[in-house]
């Protein structure tokens, strides 16, 4: 029997074929009691007949558990045999009041006709839910005609609607499971239905489907997991059957279109659970991610004389990669053994190598393929014949899950910019339009916000010399210059997350984002001055050069007309930045220029520095540095002056 197949037995809980011994000897027993009953004769005949069919059908699913090298689906076959177990308890108590020694029984008790239309109706419904059972769990030409919803799941319709398609998907032909994991994918989009496909295993056959199911299935298949994929807690149930060990194996070598589901589901996955994003860089995810980005790259602009300029970089590092990497870790295999809720045990498989030698260092092998064999295959036998728009859906998911690789998560950050990632992110920003611009300017700001935390991702990716990093760094200029406010405010941040890292004086990078703050949108605005205010913080080496070249540029001016914003958050980091411009520079014209003292004094009320001790206390500062500086101006009788 192919363990892959069979229905797995949950742990701690009687196996299936051991369950169903005690409902069949339940029918002998009423069989034999129907013999001796001395009333109700009739009834009790009508009992039998629906009993010994019953028993057939118990036999037959007893068979099926252990001949079939499928099984009998566990989760729906444990709720039923417990149900039948209890009808048939029910139908031989009844017939033993029928017996000579129950007649006394039947008197004090007073047995009557209506007892046995419903014990009939219950080994009806027992019946009906046998027979559902047997016609889910065969496969093949086997399996008989569905007939309909099973009695035992009349009072939850979605129980029965997932039942079936999750055993059409573990059993069905191809078509049959490509559009079982589409109606389970729709089914997942409502929340309580989401929670019912985990509990009752629907996530084994979907692994199992994507593995090794046909383009259809698979594309399906990973579209309903990405749909499960929408609360934390389902998520971990899913990973902990090596879900994400499966997306990283199924991207080395599926379709574009399979590739670009996978990648939507993997970022689905990561964008809620920690564990994920580990796991899948664990299994080698993010350089395959980082391989499809860079292939569909080249593919669009390798010809473009226009862009060849960034393309020949691109190009020169594919060649001479910087980067280093070890061997690939060994990717565990799901078990698909189809159960309800035990955990897989993955095993190992042999190790698939996905392109190591385009990342070794140059003095081992400095001349190499970019991408891995099965890429490379993919994409001379299909990959260029593929339609633009699924080359774009491509490029817009694997954008977004190396973005949600790297957000909040400083390791995997450090593994992305050991690639040609950022290269890549920088092209599609420059060429890209809608969803590619946008995540993977989203994706550069993840990068750039864990490289503020890390110093290590600093020195290595975004030192001034490194050609990525200068190439990304001008094109979140060049969207702060001119872009929508939907860009403009992830560029900011990550802008503002490398002031760090620029030398003084740098007006082209400060110039673009002071011009920002005469936006008419307060985020884009709040934005602005947050990355400012990163630049002429003390804990920045060049904050002094940094606030006087902010000074020059009129920031003082465009800052005070945000203290009046309705806009808190706005208002908060506008005035932020200028109590640390009066700081580092409180000589500066400008400052006396704007009245920032005025207006700095006319803020002591606010409620904005009320709530914010350390903005009162930041103010407070700012005001005495600047009284050495200009006119003595009345200060409000509540503001106590520092040095007093």
């Amino acid at each position: 029997m192919d363990p892959r197949m069979q229905f797995k037995t949950v742990h701690n809980e009687p196996k299936i074929e051991d369950m169903l011994k005690v409902p069949i000897g339940l029918t002998d027993q009423v069989r034999k009691s129907v013999e001796k009953a001395e009333s109700f004769k009739q009834e009790c005949a009508e009992v039998s007949r629906k009993v010994d069919a019953l028993g057939r059908l118990l036999r037959q699913a007893a068979r099926f558990a252990t001949t079939s090298s499928v099984g009998l689906y566990e989760s729906p076959t444990r709720r039923i045999v417990v149900d039948v177990e209890k009808t048939l308890q029910k139908a031989s108590i009844l017939v033993k009041k029928c017996t000579r020694s129950g007649m006394l029984r039947r008197v004090i008790t007073i047995t009557n006709a209506s007892d046995f239309r419903r014990l009939n109706q219950h080994l009806e419904n027992s019946v009906v839910d046998v027979q559902w059972l047997l016609s889910v769990s065969a496969s093949g030409e086997d399996r008989p005609a569905l007939i309909g919803m099973p009695p035992i799941a009349s009072t939850d319709p979605i129980l029965a609607l997932v039942w079936e398609h999750i055993s059409i998907v573990h059993v069905g032909n191809d078509d049959e499971r490509a559009q079982g994991a589409s109606c389970l994918a729709d089914l997942a989009k409502d929340d309580r239905s989401a929670k019912i496909i985990v509990e009752e295993g629907g996530v084994a056959p979907l692994l199992r489907l994507l593995r090794e199911g046909t383009v259809a299935g698979q594309e399906e298949s990973a579209r309903a997991l990405g749909c499960l994929a929408s609360d934390r807690e389902r998520v971990q149930k899913m990973r902990m059957e090596s879900a994400t060990s499966v997306f990283a194996q199924i991207l080395g070598h599926a379709s574009m279109k399979v590739q670009a589901m996978v990648a939507w589901a993997l970022s689905e996955f990561c964008d809620r659970d920690e564990e994920s994003q580990n796991e899948c860089a664990a299994a080698g995810g993010i350089r395959l991610l980082v391989y499809l980005l860079a292939h569909e790259v080249d593919d669009s602009n390798k010809n473009d004389s226009n862009k060849a300029g960034l393309y020949n970089v691109i190009k020169n590092t594919m060649e001479h990669p910087q980067g280093s990497a070890g061997k690939p870790p060994v990717r565990p295999r799901v078990d698909s053994s189809y159960r309800s809720s035990a955990k897989v045990q993955p095993v190992s498989v042999e190790p698939r190598n996905y392109g190591t030698e385009a990342w070794s260092s140059p003095g081992e092998n400095a001349r190499t393929e970019s991408f891995p064999s099965s890429l490379r295959t993919t994409s001379k036998s299909s990959r260029d014949n593929e339609d633009p728009e699924t080359k774009l859906r491509l490029k817009v998911q694997v954008a977004r899950a190396i973005w949600k690789l790297a957000q909040n998560n400083v390791k995997n950050s450090k593994l992305i910019t050991d690639t040609r990632a950022l290269l890549c992110f920088a092209k599609l920003i420059e060429t890209g339009k809608g969803e590619v611009q946008v995540n993977s300017i989203n994706a550069v700001m993840a990068i750039c916000s864990s490289a503020e935390k890390s110093s290590e991702i600093r020195k290595a990716a975004f030192k001034t010399t490194a050609p990525a990093a200068k190439a990304v760094v001008d094109q979140l200029i060049r969207v702060i210059e001119s872009g929508e406010p939907v860009v403009q405010e992830p560029c900011l941040v990550a802008i503002g997350c490398l002031a760090r890292t620029f030398s003084a004086p740098i007006v082209r990078i400060i110039g673009p984002i002071t011009k920002a703050l005469k936006t008419l949108d307060p985020k884009v605005a709040a934005e602005a001055a947050f990355a400012l205010y990163k630049f002429v913080h003390p804990k920045n080496y060049h904050h002094v050069e940094h606030s006087r070249t902010i000074l020059e540029l009129n920031g003082a001016q465009l800052l005070v007309s945000w203290l009046t914003n309705q806009d808190p958050n706005t208002q908060k980091k506008a005035l932020m930045l200028l109590c640390c411009l009066s700081v580092n520079a409180p000589d500066h014209a400008a400052l006396a220029q704007a009245m920032v003292r005025t207006r700095l004094e006319n803020m002591t009320r606010s409620t904005v520095v009320t709530q914010n001790p350390e903005l009162r206390n930041a103010l407070i500062d700012a005001l005495s540095r600047l009284e050495v500086y200009q006119a003595s101006i009345h200060r409000p009788h509540n503001m106590v002056a520092p040095y007093e």
